[in-house]
């Protein structure tokens, strides 16, 4: 699968998914408390942001036929 994720959206797609990554570790280790919203859930979403930001292929990208990547 070809790269369609730009440098710019990869960085933003990189810090936040270490922000919700944290984010997810302060509330598992109970030092926050979210109603609703389960740390694994968090971790999951940081950890997929993090992967499509360091591979810059995003599938629902792909699916919606969008291509942020300029030629390279």
């Amino acid at each position: 699968m070809k790269r369609n994720v730009g440098r710019v959206d990869a960085l933003a797609r990189v810090a936040g998914g270490i922000a919700i990554a944290v984010f997810a570790l302060l509330v598992a280790t109970g030092t926050l408390t979210v109603p609703v919203v389960s740390a694994v859930g968090l971790g999951i979403a940081g950890a997929v942001l993090i992967v499509e930001g360091a591979t810059r292929r995003c599938l629902l990208y792909r699916a919606l036929g969008i291509d942020r990547c300029p030629v390279e």
